[in-house]
């Protein structure tokens, strides 16, 4: 298991923060995805900032697994550990369970209640995105999460 890191999880691009309780700030994680991206990867692709909670979300995935038969599958969660830690890190699967979505390319939004229910904490935290199921093709290309979010 590897874990890749966006340029938000590393500390390269800034995490904007609400400047009120009344906004709501959209931002698009990104992570262009190795061909190589193999069963229980994690992509630390997302922070979700102190004394915040998620609105709504959309993922979005190029074709991930070019295969006769697709098999990739993905999963969406809090991960453990502090944003950018190098350690060993586990992921839940609070926003997607058994997505689909880079089978053949697309977007979904959250249908599990868990994805709204995300307790704020005082502390920052990573979202990332797990390859639950590997590709039966592995092909390079983009993973993308739209996270909006509000101060509780």
């Amino acid at each position: 298991m590897a874990v890749f890191n966006s340029k938000y999880a590393t500390r390269e691009y800034p995490v904007p923060y609400p400047d009120g309780s009344a906004e709501v700030i959209a931002v698009r994680f990104a992570y262009t995805v190795p061909a190589t991206i193999a069963l229980n990867d994690i992509i630390e692709i997302a922070v979700l900032p102190a004394y915040c909670r998620v609105v709504d979300m959309i993922l979005d995935a190029d074709d991930l697994d070019t295969g006769g038969s697709p098999a990739i599958v993905l999963d969406v969660g809090i991960m453990s550990g502090a944003v950018g830690d190098g350690g060993t890190r586990t992921i839940g699967a609070e926003f997607f369970s058994g997505a689909t979505t880079a089978q053949a390319g697309g977007v979904v939004r959250p249908t599990l209640k868990t994805a709204f229910r995300v307790a704020p904490t005082s502390d920052h935290r990573s979202i990332g995105v797990k390859i639950a199921t590997a590709a039966a093709t592995a092909a390079a290309g983009e993973i993308g999460l739209t996270v909006l979010y509000a101060t509780a």
